[in-house]
């Protein structure tokens, strides 16, 4: 009676694992991209957050000379970004905010970089990208 084996040969092997290696190297940077742009769209819904904590601090005080991250008690909206939020300029009737990116998110977002939005609403980039690709 004759052995038969039953199982996989080394090369059978090695093709499998040189096939999983390719398709790892083209979803890797698809994965990337996405955690990047996923957390740009949350530094941006913090940027309105903080924005809308703004209005309410200067229908209460009618200035947001004073604001601060602290004062407006938001510091519960960099829990786990990796953006820093600023108040960069806070006057008695404007202010502008960023979002500065941190860590790996500042490395792999350049095209964008820090966001920035004014009480007029008006958003910018610090990167050389489009303003209204990095603001979706």
């Amino acid at each position: 009676m004759p052995f038969h084996h039953h199982g996989f040969t080394l090369i059978e092997l090695m093709l499998a694992l040189a096939i999983s290696a390719i398709l790892m190297a083209i979803a890797y940077p698809t994965y990337v991209s996405y955690e990047t742009h996923a957390e740009r769209n949350r530094a941006e819904i913090a940027l309105m957050q903080l924005s809308a904590d703004l209005e309410s601090y200067f229908d209460e005080n009618g200035s947001y000379a004073d604001a601060s991250i602290d004062a407006l008690h938001a510091t519960h909206l960099m829990d786990g970004l990796r953006y820093q939020l600023q108040i960069n300029k806070a006057t008695n009737t404007h202010y502008e905010i960023q979002a500065v990116p941190t860590d790996v998110q500042a490395t792999r977002d350049t095209a964008c970089g820090t966001l920035s939005l004014t009480d007029a609403n008006k958003r910018a980039i610090s990167g050389d990208g489009d303003v209204d690709s990095c603001w979706r």
